[in-house]
């Protein structure tokens, strides 16, 4: 049985959403937990309904399926924008306190 790739990447999507806000993971870092999500939710589908369970296999699956949908370019160039912002803001406000 099992579900598609298709339906597990939607819901992921989805839950993204909901647990960004949840949690206030700024925008550009929620590509990371759709990543997360989409690893995890392929691995413990093809745990329940695939036989002869390989996790490996199923780790690099879910990979490959994570990273297609957020874009590999896209993702890094966020996550450097982000971390180079936050750091600017940590020099900047370190440097008025002194």
């Amino acid at each position: 049985m099992g579900f598609d790739l298709g339906l597990i990447i939607a819901f992921a999507l989805a839950a993204t959403a909901t647990l960004a806000d949840v949690f206030r993971i700024p925008k550009k870092l929620r590509s990371w937990v759709a990543v997360v999500l989409i690893i995890g939710i392929y691995m413990v589908n093809q745990w329940l309904y695939a036989p002869g369970f390989d996790w490996k296999t199923a780790l690099m699956e879910g990979v490959t399926a994570g990273l297609a949908t957020v874009g590999i370019h896209s993702t890094s160039k966020n996550t450097i924008e982000q971390w180079t912002a936050s750091k600017n803001k940590k020099n900047k406000d370190s440097q008025s306190a002194v």
